[in-house]
């Protein structure tokens, strides 16, 4: 029993350890540079200039509500806490229906079923080891805050609360594999779980009215901890209210169902479709349609809420003429207008779709992995066909979904009652998905060189990079680190002209990665 217990708990550990890792590392990496922020910017003297932006509606949509900013946790919190919950939210989603679902459909939870311990002990240690992982989260947390902040009180709750918020995510994408399948349709709609109680939360900061969207959400309960703040800690007991219940009944869902099997399943018995079927081009459309669409109404619903907020920028703006100055200090001057904050937002959905890109890139990796590639290779589809296709798809897709974020940006910037022509979003999208080519072949190099690893390699270096053109400047980092970040010649168009000399330096070098890259595919043997 002990060896059987230790060997269950090591094999879903090993499962998940490298992204465990991952995530924990990104979390203390944005949290040491948050705090070099803060004390940078003149620590708690130079946030007092900050004040006149904890009070714009637009600002507490994007990072949250807080009334002051005197240390360097509560500058982290305010600035960068959502971001790292949203993360630690996702990855415990993602984690949960791997180590679950996942393991379902690929038949290796029969042997943990039919092992001593039973398919119920086995969820059971599957869940443990889930919550271990969302503890060391906070644990990583905690020691990032700790060792450059004063109040380790305030510092374990914010750390409590990132833990909380895993649990959640925890608790959705467990409920999912029981109720879904398979694992890409579970995880699918755990990540839209997650990614509604994100934008609640930013309806009920962007305005009094809705401010009761906030008990509705996850983040909502992490924002009214307040952490660094006025110190709620009762709402920690919101974090184990929910989560609990819903493991509880996953665990129960499972007794009274067949193992591979869920609530709702996608019929095997359907009428062929094979007008996307006849070529490489039609089949990767194909097989990334489903991702294009949710990450379209995803990004849709972001570009609404967000150009929603612009007329109360504004407003805000021209009422308040030191908060104009603080802008222009920072260097965000063009904010004050609604042609610059939508430039601003375009600008971070940069990130947004630039993940969209891995995303469908790594489907070449999956193919490659589960030996769908045998059967298309061996009827003579040559292999650089087969990887250009998918990279031209992924480049027409991510321009088809960044238009259509563009027109739900205008739309809520209508909405709003701010007049705008709808060419001004759509030119800023355009300038956002500028970074494409060189992500492609970027990551389709990864692919090559490491396909297991390639969305967890690529993950990082986007993340790394991105936060170097965010925080880089702030800091003062060298040079040739800021050069080294794709992000850092973006320009928040169209309140400002393109870099259209960068963006063609970066395409061409997107371009030779990509060559690369196909080279060795062809020379590599399938499944390696």
């Amino acid at each position: 029993m002990g060896g059987s217990r230790t060997s269950i708990h090591a094999l879903i550990w090993r499962q998940i350890r490298v992204s465990t890792a991952v995530i924990s590392l990104l979390l203390l990496i944005v949290t040491r540079v948050g705090e070099s922020a803060f004390y940078s910017s003149g620590g708690a003297a130079g946030m007092s200039t900050f004040v006149a932006l904890l009070k714009n509606p637009a600002i507490s949509a994007l990072y949250g509500r807080a009334s002051s900013l005197g240390s360097a946790g509560a500058f982290v919190s305010w600035k960068m806490g959502m971001y790292m919950a949203l993360a630690a939210a996702l990855w415990a989603a993602l984690m949960a229906t791997r180590v679950t679902r996942g393991a379902e459909d690929d038949q290796s939870w029969d042997l943990l079923a039919v092992g001593v311990r039973g398919r119920g002990r086995a969820l059971l240690t599957a869940i443990a080891v889930m919550v271990e992982g969302a503890i060391l989260l906070g644990a990583i947390t905690f020691l990032g805050l700790l060792l450059d902040t004063s109040g380790w009180t305030s510092c374990l709750l914010f750390a409590s609360g990132i833990t909380g918020v895993a649990l959640t995510g925890i608790a959705m994408g467990l409920l999912c594999a029981q109720v879904i399948s398979p694992r890409r349709s579970a995880s699918q709609v755990a990540l839209s779980a997650v990614g509604l109680m994100f934008l609640a939360r930013m309806l009920a900061d962007s305005s009094t009215s809705l401010g009761w969207l906030r008990w509705t959400s996850t983040f909502g309960w992490l924002e009214n901890l307040g952490s660094f703040q006025h110190h709620s800690s009762w709402w920690c007991l919101a974090f184990v209210a929910v989560p609990v219940p819903g493991a509880v009944l996953a665990w129960w869902i499972q007794q009274y169902r067949d193992i591979g099997c869920a609530l709702w399943t996608r019929s095997d018995r359907t009428r062929a479709h094979t007008w996307l079927l006849k070529t490489t081009w039609r089949f990767s459309w194909r097989e990334r349609r489903s991702t294009l669409i949710a990450w379209s109404i995803g990004l849709c619903a972001v570009g609404l809420i967000v150009g929603y907020l612009t007329n109360a920028l504004v407003a805000f703006s021209r009422a308040d003429p030191a908060y104009v100055r603080l802008l222009d200090r920072m260097g965000l001057g063009v904010m004050i207008t609604a042609k610059g904050f939508v430039g601003e937002v375009c600008f971070m959905m940069t990130l947004a779709l630039s993940f969209l890109v891995i995303t469908l890139l790594v489907m070449l990796a999956s193919d490659d992995l589960q030996g769908r590639l045998d059967l298309p290779l061996s009827y003579g589809v040559a292999r650089t066909r087969w990887m250009t296709s998918a990279a031209v798809a992924t480049a027409l897709g991510t321009l088809a979904v960044s238009l259509v974020c563009g027109l739900s940006i205008w739309l809520g910037v209508e909405a709003s009652g701010t007049s705008m022509n709808f060419l001004v979003p759509l030119e800023g999208m355009v300038n956002a998905v500028s970074p494409t080519p060189l992500l492609i072949g970027v990551t389709i190099l990864v692919v090559t060189l490491s396909a297991r690893f390639a969305y967890l390699v690529a993950a990082v270096l986007l993340a790394l990079t991105y936060l170097v053109a965010l925080l880089g400047p702030v800091l003062r980092w060298p040079h040739w680190l800021l050069a080294s970040s794709p992000f850092y010649y973006l320009r928040t168009v169209p309140a400002v002209p393109a870099n259209w000399g960068a963006i063609l330096v970066c395409s061409l070098i997107g371009l030779a990665a990509g060559a690369l890259a196909l080279m060795r595919f062809n020379r590599a043997d399938v499944g390696q």
